[in-house]
């Protein structure tokens, strides 16, 4: 890939929003398309996508990332990372914590940097857009080892665990970056 922006999601993308999460997903922690409709509706300019540029693209999108506004709790509570919750009644555009939801670099450019930029990207938009935010958080599994990297460079630290979250009773962990 030589070329990428990064764009807020359109439910046009709808299709290929699905398509990353399939591939980046096994399909027990996929969520579904009401999901990413939810998310685009309750909160549009916390979607990005990477639109790739030229013919060689084919329509297909780079990756994406999601993302929600809740209220901060100093504790952390499982409920709040339920798979395929509402966006629309968890998105707070009052709130101060940006929740990521999902993030996903299609796997054939993986290793580029381009998940890198994109979170960073995004992250640094809405710390400027948002300027309440005081924090971000997110859950990652254990052995995400590229996405852990980037969340690390980016701030972000381990502050809980939930347990058995994942396919296969693997736990979540869950990061926390401060904003201001």
């Amino acid at each position: 890939m030589t070329d990428a922006v990064i764009d807020f999601a359109t439910p046009a993308d709808l299709p290929e929003l699905m398509r990353l999460e399939r591939s980046g997903f096994a399909s027990a922690i996929q969520e579904t398309e009401d999901v990413f409709a939810g998310r685009l509706h309750a909160f549009p300019d916390g979607c990005r996508v990477l639109r790739v540029a030229g013919d060689a693209a084919g329509g297909r999108l780079g990756g994406y990332l999601c993302a929600e506004v809740w209220r901060y709790a100093e504790q952390v509570d499982p409920r709040r990372f339920a798979r395929n919750h509402s966006a629309l009644a968890a998105h707070d555009p009052g709130g101060d914590e940006l929740y990521v939801s999902s993030m996903v670099v299609d796997p054939a450019l993986r290793g580029g940097g381009w998940g890198a930029r994109l979170f960073t990207t995004v992250l640094q938009d809405m710390r400027e857009c948002l300027p309440q935010l005081r924090s971000a958080i997110l859950i990652v599994h254990p052995e995400w080892t590229g996405a852990r990297r980037i969340y690390t460079a980016a701030g972000f630290v381990e502050v809980a665990e939930l347990q058995e979250y994942f396919a296969g009773s693997a736990p979540a962990i869950v990061m926390r970056c401060a904003l201001r």
